[in-house]
């Protein structure tokens, strides 16, 4: 039960998100070309940079090792990498990652029209 509300959280938050980016994005738009003319095509190739952009920083907050984690200890001084670091660094992925799906969604979509 406790693993259905935390992906529904995850889900809602993203979608949250996404609907911020896609709003700020779309006002924007509209501030520069004034019309709503070709505004639907620039905001759908927008919206899908940004998604790929969040899949991809997504990908890398979860890919980052241990190893990288020790070189940025040793080079940058930061903080020594521990489980819980792991699991903050896990849960930031997940929001990136699924905030990125959705606007690659959300970009075919506006595409569409």
């Amino acid at each position: 039960m406790v693993a259905k509300i935390t992906v529904l959280a995850l889900l809602a938050r993203s979608v949250l998100y996404s609907l911020i980016v896609i709003l700020i994005d779309f006002v924007l738009l509209f501030a520069i070309q004034g019309s709503l003319n070709q505004i639907a095509f620039t905001l759908s190739l927008l919206v899908l940079l940004e998604g790929g952009i969040g899949l991809t920083v997504g990908g890398a907050v979860a890919f980052y090792s241990p190893v990288g984690a020790k070189i940025s200890e040793i080079l940058l001084h930061s903080k020594p990498w521990t489980a819980q670091r792991q699991k903050e660094a896990e849960k930031q992925a997940r929001t990136w990652i699924a905030t990125g799906m959705i606007l690659v969604f959300a970009s075919f979509v506006i595409s569409a029209f």
